[in-house]
């Protein structure tokens, strides 16, 4: 039977501590345990230092965690959008380490290592958003969306180098695969916004997913290549539903006849 022992939060820090001579050990936030070394003697003041040190150390430790997840160029993150699910996104990104940048719409967006424009808001054509993405997606930056569709959310492939399937590709195919496909253009032809927030699970599920598709592309995690080839619907219960869609090139214009 392991003997019981207090521990106590380690100040201003994730993690707690736990100074007996026995067993003196710190839980870091991520659930590690690290074992303590040269002990404060007796009083608050050198308990107080002591924690201090131990304090920085983990600080430090989370620090060199969050660099090594999100490395040099693969850091900043671009989001795009003012809605709850935009800034859901950036807050845990933020919390995951990576250098988040914000923008509302207002001015031309900076540039990123990577342009998350997840919204709340169905899939329809828009040119001037367009046009901002390639602005800030030129150079590199890889490219993560997601619209809504109804109570659903659907998050595209992500784009590493262009060849993924963009969201145009994606409705043809899904309307390719449709047994109701006049049903499904219609509905999606009209455009119609749900005016009722998105349900808290779905919201939730589909930052999760957009937290570890975009975490293993700063990895370079095998994961990546069937991130860029899956369309994720996201419901209201706790699965979502995946379907392979690969990008291909569009056939050229039909050139115009000369002029006799």
């Amino acid at each position: 039977m392991y003997p019981r022992h207090d521990w106590r939060p380690l100040p201003a820090a994730r993690g707690e501590v736990h100074l007996s001579t026995d067993m003196p050990a710190l839980r870091t936030g991520s659930g590690d345990f690290l074992r303590l070394h040269d002990l404060p003697g007796p009083g608050r003041l050198p308990t107080y230092r002591y924690l201090l040190r131990v304090r920085r150390a983990a600080l430090e430790r989370d620090e060199r965690a969050r660099a090594s997840r999100w490395p040099e160029g693969r850091r900043s993150v671009l989001v795009l959008g003012r809605g709850r699910l935009s800034r859901a996104l950036a807050a845990e990104l933020a919390r995951s380490g990576a250098e988040v940048i914000r923008d509302d719409g207002t001015r031309r967006p900076p540039r990123a290592d990577a342009v998350v424009d997840v919204r709340e808001v169905p899939q329809r054509p828009d040119p001037e958003s367009d046009e901002r993405l390639e602005h800030v997606t030129t150079g590199g930056a890889v490219l993560l969306r997601g619209r809504r569709e109804g109570g659903h959310m659907l998050i595209f492939p992500i784009v590493v180098d262009g060849s993924e399937a963009t969201p145009d590709q994606v409705s043809r195919r899904r309307l390719a695969a449709s047994p109701a496909a006049p049903e499904l253009s219609s509905w999606l032809s009209s455009g119609h916004r749900d005016p009722r927030p998105l349900r808290r699970a779905t919201l939730t599920l589909t930052v999760a997913r957009c937290l570890a598709i975009l975490e293993d592309w700063a990895a370079d995690d095998p994961e990546l290549a069937e991130h860029r080839r899956l369309l994720r619907v996201v419901g209201d219960g706790p699965r979502e539903r995946t379907h392979t869609v690969l990008g291909f090139d569009e056939p050229a214009p039909r050139p115009q006849d000369s002029a006799r």
